[in-house]
């Protein structure tokens, strides 16, 4: 079974680059620190591969085998939902991974960010509070 601190310890770290690109997306003059904003999209785009990886390979297994009807319900059902988030997050870190993508299309990229943004907060507070408690 994966290590659920460990898990947790992720969750802290992709919290914080979701945090930084936040804060800098809500300026009004958010185009002039794009540099850096691009460099937090990639840098989560990392956190939330190898965070995606561990759940893949240790998590998930262990819960689809479980004996609980409920357990392997919610694996399949947190595996299908987190599919469909990957492949968003994926297409807004290729359209927006450099300085020039963002400020070549500002006003997409901050309805873009802010939508993404959200669903990530969502996923991260939604296991912490449903999954993790259940695995303990």
């Amino acid at each position: 079974m994966a290590n659920i601190e460990s898990l947790k310890r992720q969750h802290t770290d992709i919290s914080e680059d979701i945090g930084i690109i936040k804060n800098l997306v809500k300026k009004t003059n958010f185009q002039e620190d794009s540099s850096e904003i691009a460099k937090h999209i990639s840098l989560l785009a990392g956190k939330l591969k190898i965070h995606l990886d561990t759940e893949d390979k240790f998590l998930y297994p262990e819960l689809l085998n479980s004996k609980d009807a409920k357990i392997k319900k919610m694996a399949n059902d947190y595996i299908k939902e987190m599919g469909n988030l990957c492949q968003s997050f994926t297409v807004f870190k290729n359209q927006f991974n450099t300085k020039t993508k963002i400020i070549n299309n500002l006003s997409d990229f901050k309805i873009q960010s802010i939508e993404i943004i959200n669903l990530l907060e969502k996923r991260i507070s939604k296991e912490d509070r449903e999954l993790y408690l259940i695995i303990k």
